[in-house]
């Protein structure tokens, strides 16, 4: 039969044709040097929803564990932003955290915010606002460094600069292909951010695991329970 031959040459051919696939499919893979994605990225940013006082009186809709155990109820907005930004302050100062789907049921479970002070992203890493970044990890693999330089000098809240290095700790429905997400820790954040020309809406070149961007590995944080609480 022409599908049971023995030929070493096309057996190689096919071989070598599938392991080159695998390398276009997950560029991440292969090697465990630096890895520089040249073109544009897209560039959106993220931050903690948060819920004013009073708005849970208006119309107030249930929040819910898995299990269908009710965490608490807020205000319809409240519900959409937390659903799109993952992560959300309730007016009584609870921190919760997107917890995924049960069905057509969205679920949230409520951060210790001892081990977790700005939310959680994925596989147990905590957010860091200025540093964290949701990626596809098709092309970013989770728990590594990323640089973008176009980003680097951008001033930060305790009158430091950006030096442009992240971590990939988070990932989102939304975040496809060449599209990173920056974890900032509000909306006025952003706002200001922005407004100072400081987000661009895409960047030119992204590198993982750059020499440079090493120290920032601490960045890609996972509390254990060992670890001491945060202040609030």
């Amino acid at each position: 039969m022409r599908h049971a031959r023995n030929d070493t040459a096309q057996h190689t051919s096919v071989v070598l044709a599938l392991f080159l696939s695998l390398l276009v499919a997950n560029p991440a893979s292969r090697a465990d040097g630096p890895i520089r994605y040249p073109g544009r990225w897209q560039l959106t940013e993220y931050w903690i929803a948060r819920e004013r006082a009073g708005e849970r009186d208006r119309r107030a809709a249930p929040l819910f564990a898995r299990g269908g155990h009710p965490i608490t109820y807020a205000c319809p907005n409240f519900v959409a932003d937390l659903s799109m930004e993952g992560t959300g302050l309730t007016w009584d100062d609870r921190l919760l955290n997107w917890d995924g789907r049960e069905g057509a049921r969205a679920c949230f479970v409520e951060v210790d915010r001892g081990s977790y002070p700005y939310g959680i992203g994925v596989q147990g890493y905590s957010l860091v606002p200025y540093r964290s970044l949701a990626v596809d990890r098709r092309y970013i693999p989770i728990g590594h460094t990323v640089e973008m330089a176009e980003l680097a000098g951008m001033p930060l809240p305790d009158g430091t600069l950006h030096d442009g290095c992240f971590v990939a700790v988070d990932g989102g429905g939304a975040i496809i292909g060449h599209h990173i997400d920056l974890f900032v820790p509000s909306a006025a954040e952003w706002q200001r951010l922005s407004a100072a020309r400081w987000l661009p809406q895409s960047v030119r070149t992204v590198v993982v695991d750059a020499p440079r961007c090493r120290s920032a590995q601490r960045f890609a944080w996972v509390p254990l329970p060992s670890d001491p609480s945060l202040a609030r």
